[in-house]
């Protein structure tokens, strides 16, 4: 059997799922894929920073930029909220560009973000995510841009995107070999450990991105053993209607039904 095979036989029927539940999931040396509803766009949130992180790695690549490169700091009043710690640092001016890729993955900064797409601009971001396959993805706004929300404005994915992205990274195809180290080096460091991660055996390993809103959770990652990712899979789950989900950005059925799909995907490696 292949691994789609053997997945399609633990996975229970997502129409059952909390909320409405998108995935999409294969093993990479594997062409046949396990999707549910995986080309319906939805709001990205923090997943988005992985196309952001690949992104800003290849303008690294060509010369544009350098990892250590020091960036000075919106002044205090001017940096977001969400998730993240550099609006609680005031007396840091300055970040070199590396950490604040760091922070924008492993603690899911939105000011580091905000700075980034700024190096970067939305277009190089969207040419990046065409590059890679992405044909349902889209950056239109900063994080936390509550104004550009209200006028239409989002940053919109698919859970097909989102492992498109996953697979290009593991295959070395999106980066030369020393950058996809790094990209995966600060996926493997995520801080967010509720999802995908939480119910793998000790020797198993995760390379992951969570994103969180009211009524919204998502969980993108690659697992396998060792140093290297075996399986991509892209699980976004929005629509929400339990208390929890809609009033705290951690924890609730959602994050338990992501963690159960991450321990069934790790059963369907051989």
């Amino acid at each position: 059997m292949t691994f789609a095979e053997r997945l399609r036989e633990l996975l229970p029927d997502p129409a059952e799922f909390p909320g409405r539940t998108s995935i999409a999931a294969w093993v990479l040396d594997e062409s046949d894929a396990v999707t549910w509803d995986s080309r319906r766009p939805v709001q990205a949130a923090s997943t988005i920073k992985v196309l952001i992180l690949i992104a800003m790695l290849r303008r690294v690549r060509d010369g544009g930029q350098s990892l250590d490169v020091e960036l000075r700091l919106p002044e205090p009043e001017r940096r977001v909220g969400g998730t993240g710690v550099l609006g609680e640092l005031t007396s840091v001016d300055r970040l070199s560009l590396a950490d604040l890729l760091t922070l924008m993955i492993v603690v899911s900064d939105n000011t580091a973000t905000n700075i980034v797409i700024d190096l970067l601009g939305v277009e190089a971001i969207d040419a990046c995510a065409r590059d890679l396959g992405c044909t349902d993805t889209r950056v239109q706004r900063h994080l936390m841009d509550v104004d550009a929300m209200l006028d239409g404005l989002d940053n919109t994915t698919t859970a097909m995107d989102q492992a498109r992205v996953l697979d290009a990274l593991a295959r070395g195809t999106a980066l030369p070999e020393d950058l996809t180290r790094y990209a995966l080096d600060v996926l493997s460091r995520q801080q967010v450990r509720d999802r995908l991660p939480a119910l793998l055996p000790v020797s198993a390993r995760c390379w992951n991105k969570t994103g969180e809103q009211p009524a919204l959770r998502h969980d993108v990652g690659l697992i396998g053993t060792g140093e290297r990712p075996r399986a991509v899979v892209a699980v976004l789950v929005d629509e929400l209607t339990d208390e929890r989900s809609r009033t705290d950005y951690r924890g609730g059925p959602a994050c338990d039904l992501i963690a159960d799909l991450g321990a069934r995907v790790h059963a369907a490696l051989r």
